[in-house]
């Protein structure tokens, strides 16, 4: 009888009581609060991710944007045929992509914050934030990026 047990606990069929760590049983209770705690943990790293995903995105666009206004720079200034029989200058395209990625880096900036003190009055214990701090950090290059570009340093 007792292998029977053992081997239905085993692969998980039937019924059968969690324990904590020190062998009493846990109540149902308890094991819900661990659950949404890790549920609002979870949460909060995949806005972390989401954050990193914008701060890569960004970043590629400031310093995109800041390479080709200082390339525009070294080979004089130039103009690029779009359609329709327009044109547009390098130093436009270059504050184009700096504004655009520093734009996007402070608007994810933004969101993650919502999301996350949305998460923290649901019960999310309070911690550092460090993609935050950098995305806050980078939309700062980004201004001063696109300031060296205008003032032409």
């Amino acid at each position: 009888m007792k292998l029977i047990e053992t081997a239905k606990e085993i692969l998980g069929i039937g019924r059968h009581q969690k324990t904590a760590t020190d062998g009493s049983p846990q109540s149902s209770t308890q094991l819900a609060a661990k659950r949404t705690d890790l549920a609002l943990d979870r949460n909060f790293l995949a806005a972390e991710r989401t954050l990193m995903a914008w701060i890569r995105t960004s970043l590629s666009m400031i310093s995109f944007g800041f390479t080709i206004g200082k390339l525009g720079e070294a080979l004089g200034s130039s103009s690029v045929k779009l359609a329709f029989g327009r044109t547009a200058g390098i130093a436009g395209m270059a504050y184009f992509l700096v504004i655009l990625g520093t734009l996007a880096l402070f608007i994810s900036a933004v969101q993650n914050r919502v999301v996350v003190v949305r998460l923290f009055r649901m019960g999310l214990q309070r911690r550092v934030s460090l993609a935050f701090l950098f995305a806050i950090l980078l939309g700062l290059l980004g201004a001063f990026a696109f300031t060296s570009l205008v003032i032409k340093l």
